[in-house]
């Protein structure tokens, strides 16, 4: 049974376009390690700079081996730099399909 897993992260206003060009590089790292991109949203109203990422994995242990295939990608040293200077906080949550999503 898929896990979706629901990222919010809060970007610094200045880095919000180098940010987004990380995720762009990390994006097929990620599918290649078998998680599939549902949806990416930037918000144009709450809190400005903060990126919302809908991700569905297989189950819970998928997150864990898609971070390691990432760790070893030759381009994880400059997305994890990207990362530490442009976003200030992210969540992570598990959620399963509700029983009335088709």
């Amino acid at each position: 049974m898929s896990v979706y897993m629901h990222v919010t992260l809060e970007v610094k206003g200045a880095g919000l376009q180098r940010f987004l060009a990380a995720m762009a590089d990390a994006k097929p790292v990620l599918e290649s390690a078998g998680w599939e991109l549902v949806g990416a949203f930037v918000q144009g109203t709450g809190r400005l700079n903060t990126v919302i990422d809908l991700w569905r994995l297989r189950d819970m242990n998928h997150y864990q081996d898609a971070m390691a295939t990432v760790r070893e990608w030759s381009g994880f040293p400059a997305f994890k730099q990207a990362l530490d200077e442009c976003v200030l906080s992210e969540t992570i949550v598990f959620a399963a399909k509700a029983s009335y999503m088709d």
